[in-house]
């Protein structure tokens, strides 16, 4: 019996690259909005002025602008080309002139960081473990160049939301039909539960603080319940 082959990690930066263009339109939808605010309420408590942050999977760098604008110091990196270039232009676009305080480069992989050893004061990280190949590479990666007392804001695909769940199921169907329903689920294999992610994290060096249940297009209420939103953030301490 013939069977598809499993999308690899190549495959998985393809699609974001496909969808590079439009990729900054997505942060004005509701879904996307609650990215943004999630890492928000992640960071309500930290000053950021001066800090060194790095952006690992930016995309068109709206978060990146975000730690900029909260006074860090940001490196956004992406493994899409095309996702590096639109974030250029659109910093220059949005702050008249480059500034060193930001800068984005292209890598192939953020399990591999052109870093040193705890340089960072912080990494944000939303929504891209989800579609790496080995994410505990990633986390061993991330303890490497953040300093002792540092924090790592990082989202992962929540296994318990009832909205994945339907996603989930939705995308099985259109494999069946040969529709390509909730097409990011070919690439998106990586997803958690909360308690479990905690451990995770304790395993690489982390001590995890708040977690935060968000995403989808339900009510904001609904969102934060652990079996609502379809993303978990957390922000977690470099011990």
């Amino acid at each position: 019996m013939l069977t598809t082959p499993e999308p690899t990690a190549k495959d998985a930066v393809a699609y974001h690259r496909e969808l590079a263009l439009g990729w900054e339109q997505r942060y004005q939808k509701p879904a996307f909005k609650a990215r943004l605010r999630a890492v928000e309420e992640c960071l309500a408590d930290h000053d950021l002025h001066g800090q060194h942050w790095l952006d690992a999977g930016c995309g068109s760098g709206t978060l990146a602008r975000y730690l900029l604008e909260a006074g860090a110091n940001v490196l956004g990196v992406d493994a899409a080309e095309e996702m590096i270039t639109l974030a250029r232009e659109l910093t220059i676009a949005k702050q008249n002139e480059p500034t060193r305080q930001l800068r984005f480069e292209h890598i192939a992989t953020i399990a591999h960081l052109p870093l040193a050893d705890q340089s960072l004061d912080g990494i944000l990280c939303s929504s891209v473990l989800e579609y790496v190949p080995d994410a505990d590479a990633c986390l061993t990666e991330f303890a490497r160049v953040v300093r002792p007392g540092g924090l790592l804001v990082i989202s992962v695909a929540n296994r318990n939301s009832i909205v994945r769940q339907a996603q989930l199921a939705t995308h099985r169907l259109g494999r069946i039909l040969g529709r390509r329903w909730c097409a990011f689920l070919d690439y998106s294999h990586n997803d958690y539960v909360a308690a479990a992610f905690r451990r995770v994290l304790k395993e690489h060096g982390f001590a995890p603080g708040k977690v935060i249940p968000f995403g989808s297009p339900i009510p904001h209420w609904l969102q934060r319940r652990e079996f609502g939103g379809s993303l978990l953030a957390f922000c977690a301490v470099r011990e």
